[in-house]
C-alpha cells in the first residue's frame, strides 16, 4: 500500500508541476496518508481513517486532473494521458470508496467466490463498473453500495462522453485556426 501512494503521489506532483500550491497539497496528502497506513498497521485507529485519507487524496488528484486536461492545448499525448490518468484516478477513488462500504457495513457486497473482500477485489469491481462491463460476480446489495456502484456507472459513461467532446472540440477549434 505505502509504495503505491508513494507513486501516486508522484504522478500527482507530475501532474502539477506549474501549480506550487497544488503541489504542496498533493505531498501533504500523501504524508498525511503514510502517517495513517502506519498508524493503522499499528492498530492504533481503524481501517476506515486510513480510508478517509486515501478518499482525500484520490479526490485531490481527480480534481487536479480535472483542472489540467479541461485547460490543455491542443490535444496532444499529454492530454490524452491526463485523461487515462483521470480515468483510472476515478475507479481507485471509487474502489477506496466500496473498500470503506464494506467495512461500515460488513456484507454490503456478495461474490460467488467465499473469503472477506480486499482492495484488489474493489479495485476490479470499481473498473467493471467505470467501464458497464458489469461481469457480475461481485455484486452491491447494500443500498449505500447500490447507489455508489450506480454513480460510478454513471460517471463512467459520462467521462467517455465528454472525454471525447472535449477532445474533438479542441481538434475542430485548431482546425479552424489553421484555416485562418
Amino acid at each position: 500500500r505505502g509504495i503505491a501512494v508513494i507513486l501516486l503521489v508522484l504522478a500527482g506532483l507530475n501532474t502539477l508541476r506549474h501549480k506550487q500550491g497544488l503541489q504542496w497539497m498533493t505531498i501533504l496528502l500523501g504524508a498525511l496518508n503514510m502517517l495513517l497506513m502506519v498508524l493503522d498497521d499499528l492498530q492504533i485507529i481503524s481501517r476506515m481513517m486510513s480510508q478517509l485519507g486515501l478518499i482525500a487524496l484520490y479526490l485531490a488528484l481527480c480534481f487536479a486532473l480535472i483542472r489540467r486536461v479541461t485547460h490543455e492545448r491542443p490535444v496532444t499525448g499529454e492530454l490524452l494521458y491526463g485523461l487515462c490518468a483521470l480515468y483510472l484516478q476515478l475507479a481507485l477513488a471509487f474502489a477506496v470508496g466500496f473498500t470503506t462500504i464494506e467495512a461500515l457495513a460488513p456484507g454490503a457486497f456478495a461474490s460467488s467466490s467465499s473469503g472477506p473482500f480486499q482492495l484488489a477485489d474493489f479495485t476490479y469491481f470499481s473498473l467493471v463498473t467505470l467501464t458497464t462491463v458489469g461481469y457480475g460476480d461481485i455484486y452491491p446489495i447494500h443500498p449505500a453500495a447500490r447507489i455508489l456502484a450506480s454513480i460510478e456507472g454513471v460517471v463512467g459513461v459520462l467521462f467517455i462522453a465528454l472525454a471525447v467532446a472535449r477532445s474533438m472540440g479542441l481538434i475542430n477549434a485548431d482546425s479552424s485556426n489553421e484555416l485562418s
